[in-house]
């Protein structure tokens, strides 16, 4: 007798999408600034180049110097520590 895979029925809150896309944003920052390690970006700078609104890409960039990842130069850029 063949079984049938049953799907979950489950669904995520609004909450929990929005989570999750905030973290992929913040998963694909990391990595554009792993791949250019000379990658110094304002805010401006940062929200048009991932299309990010305003409110979310200050959420990314928060997350990343708040994790130590980047750090916000005395110009206003954005910035592994290592790239000066």
């Amino acid at each position: 007798m063949a079984r049938t895979a049953v799907q979950s029925t489950e669904h995520r809150p609004a909450s929990a999408n929005a989570d999750t896309s905030i973290n992929l944003l913040v998963e694909r920052i990391r990595a554009e600034y792993i791949e250019q390690p000379g990658l110094r970006l304002t805010e401006a700078q940062a929200s048009r180049l991932w299309r990010l609104d305003e409110q979310q890409c200050r959420h990314c960039l928060s997350e990343l110097t708040g994790a130590d990842f980047l750090k916000l130069s005395e110009d206003g850029r954005y910035a592994r520590p290592s790239s000066r």
